[in-house]
């Protein structure tokens, strides 16, 4: 399908597990005919938007995704971060730490390394899931969203390996190994901007939907009882706040159902592709509506952004 002026950018965000709930989108967005201009992710919403800005095929993506979940690489890669933490542990990654922090694993060998999984691990995995090719001869234009660990600028990868881009936008603090793109050390872009509206915007965007599969603060669980809880949750809370902001710049924002799912659940793929599915056909009508307004407002592509004051904030294009 030919690409007009008016372009329409699909954002996707992070949140592990229940981010598989980005390919159910994909697939009804591709089965409704809403043609998609461009692609911004964060995390694991830059693994599955770089996967459809490649083939441009959401069946693709999906199968490309269950083979992943269900490789014994990556079985083994996310039992050194999930394996035999307690179900009853509210919906946060941040349980992990605090369950590692009571059982005193920090204070062993393993924690003292700088990643609890080796670069070479997931180094493998990437090269099994995410093609080495360049961003820019992508038949849908991408962008993924990393965090410069040393300044921490919010770090916008437009250009150079598909690969590189994806494995930094996704490398989570601590657990995953940081990835060093033209002279700088990234990681998961979350911790800036999980929902990335602004760089889709700036890069021409005129009407984004942006679909948000991370936590709320009411899944964080109960108050904390311990000083490393409090500290944890409050890091958490202020991630969730600043990621409300940064959302609120879509014009359709689209907020999948998945309830209380544990972060590292991926064997939930078949109730992820559900609900990303059920959360475009709730929302269809408004969509549509609000994207015939946006290319009104732009003159069909000749306007650009047409937008009120307040979308944008600082971030770097690489």
């Amino acid at each position: 399908m030919p690409r007009g002026a008016f372009k329409t950018a699909l954002v996707l965000s992070g949140g592990s597990a229940r981010a598989l709930t980005h390919l159910g989108v994909l697939q009804e967005i591709q089965r409704q005919g809403i043609q998609v201009d461009m692609i911004v992710g964060t995390s694991m919403g830059a693994i599955i938007g770089a996967l459809y800005a490649y083939y441009a095929d959401a069946s693709v993506v999906v199968d490309k995704m269950r083979k992943l979940v269900e490789s014994e690489t990556f079985q083994k890669t996310l039992s050194i971060a999930a394996e035999d933490v307690p179900t009853v542990l509210p919906d946060s990654l941040l349980n992990r730490f605090v369950w590692l922090f009571r059982r005193g694993v920090y204070y062993t060998h393993s924690m003292i390394r700088s990643t609890l999984v080796p670069e070479e691990t997931y180094g493998e995995i990437m090269r099994l899931l995410i093609p080495e090719v360049p961003i820019e001869g992508l038949p849908i234009p991408f962008a993924a969203i990393a965090m410069d660990l040393l300044s921490g600028e919010e770090i916008v990868l437009s250009k150079g390996s598909l690969r590189k881009a994806v494995s930094a936008s996704a490398a989570i603090p601590g657990i995953l190994p940081p990835v060093e793109i033209r002279g700088r050390t990234l990681v998961d872009g979350g911790w800036v901007n999980n929902v990335p509206v602004a760089p889709a915007i700036a890069m021409g965007a005129h009407f984004v939907i942006a679909v948000d599969a991370s936590l709320d603060i009411p899944s964080l669980g109960s108050l904390p009882t311990s000083a490393i809880e409090s500290l944890f949750r409050c890091n958490e809370i202020s991630r969730i706040t600043l990621t409300r902001d940064q959302r609120r710049h879509a014009d359709v924002l689209l907020l999948p159902k998945t309830g209380q799912m544990y972060w590292a659940n991926f064997g939930a793929l078949e109730r992820c592709l559900l609900a990303g599915r059920g959360v475009v056909k709730e929302n269809l009508k408004h969509l549509r509506r609000i994207r015939h307004l946006r290319r009104f407002m732009c003159a069909g592509g000749l306007l650009h952004p047409a937008r009120i004051r307040g979308w944008r904030h600082p971030f770097t294009m690489l």
